[in-house]
């Protein structure tokens, strides 16, 4: 009897619960739908409604100034036209968003005193015209209160909207925003000229051969250190537009009237040639402009590493660097004796490459399994500057001459090491100075001529002796 009573309690809890819960339930969600109706409603109120395909203008009138985009077989073009080309791309996405927009909540239906919303003297319109020749004018007023949002009417009618304020700066474009902002935008490997003139003197002027051949060609004729010139070209592709700030400047203000300095590179199809002038911050945003144009723009120039390099400091180091497989025979006369190395190589077959030194073989190797003959080839043709000095006329005997006979007519390359005094060469080329002047220290080191000849010598001598 007690069981069945306990049964019956069990069955009467349950219900209530079950009750309970189909009341809740249904209650919250009459709730979410009542919410969900307010925010889709919220989500739906429409105070222009368009497609963007269908734009085929657009106007602005703001503090930034008063312009109109105008579509005319599917291309953008400005009025008053300006200088740069129009980023279709940008003008589009603004049809869309001007086209189409939709308000958070009205304000007022019937609004009698448009001052307290700033829409009294609107700060800004903006007037989109349509295909079917309908036009759909915005006036922009103040934001709210609490600053989440913007105050806006249709022209000619009195009802508010509040916009998110991220229309704020959809209604305000300035001319310059729709201009593209790439200067050159090229693989920086494609790059043939790049020249740098600081102060109305030329710094240098490059020209690129390939990746791994650079000539200087101003203010001296010389070779470029290739890796160093890469950096340049990558950096100078980098630079676009920041902002245009001026299409009708007074040069001087941004001291453009006398340019700090001037950057000109180019692909061998398209060269372009900018003038920079004052720095808004050091080292980064600079006012720069066209030769041939009006407008002043910003330049982010961080990326130019390159401008405060000394002209010295690009040059290629090496004396001279012939490829082993362009010479044919070297003499090198060092400490009193000339040694003559003949030199036989076979394309794309390494392995099959032969060396003599004064008439004996020398393609043996060293304990690193690398040949001491290429050991010793390097160490020649790898002497490099310890500074760049111009002016000098080296007169005196030669320490050191190394001749290079090369192919296919064995024509000579002489390379002449003159004293300069007792730590330095100077370097001289067919009889001209190269301005490179070389640390006499460079003969000595472990990897340096004297240390690679005798390692071979003594491989040869012990070679005889088998």
């Amino acid at each position: 009897m007690k069981l069945f009573r306990n049964a019956i309690i069990l069955v009467i809890v349950l219900g209530l619960l079950g009750g309970a819960y189909f009341y809740l339930s249904h209650r919250n969600s009459d709730k979410n739908d009542g919410s969900a109706s307010e925010s889709t409603q919220a989500e739906e109120i429409s105070v222009t409604s368009g497609k963007q395909e269908d734009v085929t203008s657009i106007e602005f009138n703001n503090e930034k100034g008063s312009y109109k985009l105008v579509k005319k077989d599917n291309a953008w073009s400005m009025e008053p036209g300006m200088e740069f080309e129009i980023n279709s791309s940008y003008v589009d996405s603004a049809a869309s968003d001007l086209a189409d927009v939709n308000a958070n909540r009205i304000i007022e239906e019937k609004a009698a005193d448009l001052g307290k919303y700033g829409l009294d003297k609107p700060t800004a319109s903006v007037k989109v015209g349509m295909k079917d020749g309908s036009i759909q004018e915005i006036e922009v007023g103040a934001a709210t209160p609490t600053n989440d949002g913007l105050y806006i009417k249709k022209k000619g009618e009195d009802k508010v909207y509040v916009v998110g304020l991220y229309y704020k700066d959809k209604f305000t474009y300035s001319r310059g925003y729709f201009a593209v902002k790439d200067i050159l935008p090229v693989d920086p490997k494609t790059l043939k000229k790049l020249s740098y003139e600081k102060n109305g003197e030329m710094q240098f002027d490059l020209d690129i051969k390939s990746e791994s051949d650079v000539d200087i060609v101003a203010p001296v004729k010389e070779k470029a250190e290739a890796s160093d010139v890469s950096a340049m070209t990558n950096a100078v592709v980098q630079l676009a537009i920041a902002d245009i700030v001026d299409e009708n400047p007074d040069l001087a203000q941004y001291g453009l009237d006398k340019p700090a300095f001037t950057l000109e590179y180019g692909d061998g199809k398209t060269t372009k040639k900018i003038l920079f002038g004052k720095q808004l911050e050091k080292g980064k945003t600079t006012y720069a402009k066209y030769p041939d144009g009006k407008s002043v723009f910003t330049v982010d120039i961080s990326p130019l590493t390159f401008l405060d390099v000394k002209f010295s400091n690009i040059v290629n180091t090496f004396v001279f660097l012939p490829n082993i497989n362009d010479v044919n025979k070297v003499e090198l006369t060092i400490d009193g004796k000339t040694i003559v190395s003949d030199i036989t190589t076979v394309k794309d077959d390494s392995d099959k490459d032969t060396f003599k030194v004064d008439g004996k073989d020398a393609n043996m190797e060293g304990s690193n399994s690398k040949s001491l003959f290429r050991n010793f080839y390097s160490a020649m043709i790898g002497i490099t500057m310890s500074r760049y000095e111009t002016g000098a006329t080296p007169t005196g005997t030669p320490e050191v001459t190394i001749k290079y006979f090369m192919k296919p007519d064995s024509k000579p390359v002489t390379i002449e090491y003159i004293p300069k005094d007792q730590n330095y060469f100077y370097a001289v080329k067919d009889g001209v100075y190269t301005n490179r002047v070389v640390l006499k220290s460079v003969l000595d080191e472990p990897d340096g001529i004297r240390a690679t000849y005798k390692a071979l010598k003594e491989a040869i001598d012990k070679a005889e002796k088998k």
